[in-house]
């Protein structure tokens, strides 16, 4: 019922998202859109999963009328003062096994660039998520082997915490710097190359504080990840990307990516500030360290 709802509405808000986009493309100001999934897969539905068939019918979809770009480009998109090209951004959080079996193939087949957030801890003991127990079925997470193939593949491999934490609810600065940048040492050492993005768990405002953007900032990373549901306005400071859930069904997704006026002007109150970084600053791998002591001592 959802689905024939969402699609009724945009059938009759039709005319207008064309007039929209033609507004924006305009006036170089068509905002860029980075999606997040989690876990593609046939077995154990749930509200973090998306079918196999479901997924290539995005990607198809995706592919018609929109440029797939990577996260570096999505950022430059933002942060230039005019543009023009619808663009999306892809992206995973977690660090499901199953993407091994299908998600990652195909988007290598069609030779689509993403980036792929994992929490470490799991990675290294093989352990279920919280909440997948809690849903009552034990998931496997990524292996290294398996990261270390995507990352051959041209998939980006980025850091999302080593426990899964709410950092909005974490108040001592050593723990939020090690769950940040102990994610992303973990990474470079099993990678042996540089870390470049940070996606928050869970990714709503009450996820966040300032402390914890601080802390990616000072640690000299290109940028983070939210996931409230927002786009990225060229001419931006880019530090901060948006994202937009993806795992609900293609009217969903169709829904947002046309250009609801409704959902072009942010809702949210943030509980930070978006710290101004040097953009010509590049992070050395394996620094995590140094940082860690820098940012603690």
């Amino acid at each position: 019922m959802k689905e024939q709802l969402l699609w009724l509405y945009r059938q009759v808000t039709r005319s207008q998202r064309y007039r929209l986009l033609d507004t924006l493309r305009y006036v170089g100001q068509v905002p860029v859109g980075i999606l997040f999934y989690h876990r593609v897969a046939d077995t154990h539905s749930n509200p973090w999963t998306l079918s196999r068939s479901d997924f290539s019918r995005q990607l198809d979809w995706l592919q018609k009328y929109f440029d797939i770009v990577d996260l570096e480009e999505a950022q430059r998109r933002v942060r230039m003062a005019h543009c023009e090209q619808p663009t999306v951004s892809i992206t995973f959080d977690d660090g499901y096994s199953e993407n091994a079996d299908f998600a990652i193939p195909e988007l290598v087949q069609r030779k689509l660039p993403a980036t792929y957030f994992v929490s470490t801890d799991f990675v290294r003991t093989g352990a279920s998520f919280p909440h997948d127990l809690e849903a009552g079925t034990a998931l496997a997470p990524n292996t290294i082997a398996q990261l270390r193939e995507f990352a051959e593949q041209g998939i980006e491999i980025g850091a999302h915490t080593r426990t899964h934490a709410d950092l909005g609810q974490v108040q001592d600065v050593g723990r939020i710097v090690d769950e940040i940048l102990g994610s992303v040492h973990d990474l470079e050492d099993w990678l042996e190359g540089t870390v470049r993005y940070f996606a928050f768990p869970f990714g709503q405002p009450q996820n966040m504080t300032q402390a914890a953007v601080d802390v990616v900032a000072r640690a000299g990373l290109a940028g983070f990840c939210s996931a409230y549901g927002a786009w990225n306005w060229p001419n931006s400071m880019g530090f901060h990307l948006r994202r937009i859930h993806a795992d609900p069904k293609l009217e969903k997704l169709k829904n947002w990516l046309t250009y609801d006026s409704r959902k072009l002007c942010e809702q949210v109150e943030l509980p930070f500030v978006e710290p101004r970084v040097d953009r010509r600053a590049k992070r050395q791998p394996n620094n995590s360290e140094h940082c860690f002591q820098t940012l603690v001592g």
